[in-house]
């Protein structure tokens, strides 16, 4: 799984419009979104980083910063927090095109 995310991330390294890539439940009924694009805080670009979004059922978000360590998702919410996912408990998006 790790590598497959990583590879797609470095794929999607070119493309003019951001993609979501993976994604997983989250506890409130939504998902956390993985996706191809850049991450950007406050105006300042991280090139290592990724972007990476949640929401709920009832439509909360919130949004953050992702990298791959080891066979894990490592997040840093736009909050702060700093949490840590499994990639196994990610699945990849099926957007129609072939690796």
């Amino acid at each position: 799984m790790k590598y497959i995310i990583a590879l797609l991330l470095t794929l999607g390294i070119n493309t003019v419009q951001a993609e979501a890539i993976a994604q997983s439940p989250n506890e409130g009924g939504g998902f956390i979104v993985l996706t191809n694009e850049i991450c950007v805080v406050n105006k300042k670009t991280f090139s290592e980083l990724r972007r990476v979004y949640s929401y709920t059922q009832s439509g909360l978000t919130q949004e953050g910063c992702f990298m791959l360590e080891d066979d894990t998702v490592v997040v840093v919410w736009e909050s702060g927090n700093k949490r840590r996912y499994s990639a196994s408990g990610f699945t990849l998006i099926n957007r129609g095109k072939n690796i």
